[in-house]
């Protein structure tokens, strides 16, 4: 159930998308109960960012539903920062991501909370 949704100023072919949301699906098991096979990614490549100047930056939603133990998101955190910056040469002082945990949720037609 959860969904990333990754903005970049870098330009992927179809390949390299695929590739990164492989990569990232490994690293969903950091945070409790959530897979690569529940979750949703969203990549939207070649997007105009600035963060004071035109240097590669990114920003990363990740949406949770419920709670996940701090330490998980921090490992979580760390782990998709390095990937990120190894994958898009994207340094990871412009980088923003946020992690953001909802209390009910939708999905397959069910509502949950």
């Amino acid at each position: 159930m959860p969904y990333l949704q990754l903005h970049t100023s870098k330009q992927l072919s179809p390949a390299e998308k695929r590739e990164l949301c492989g990569e990232i699906g490994k690293l969903m098991p950091l945070l409790p109960g959530k897979a690569r096979d529940n979750t949703t990614m969203c990549l939207v490549d070649g997007c105009y960012m600035e963060l004071g100047d035109a240097e590669p930056a990114l920003n990363l939603e990740v949406r949770l539903y419920k709670p996940s133990p701090s330490e998980s998101k921090r490992a979580f955190a760390e782990q998709i920062s390095r990937l990120l910056e190894e994958r898009l040469g994207v340094r990871q002082d412009r980088m923003s991501i946020n992690i953001v945990e909802h209390a009910s949720w939708t999905s397959g037609g069910v509502y949950r909370e």
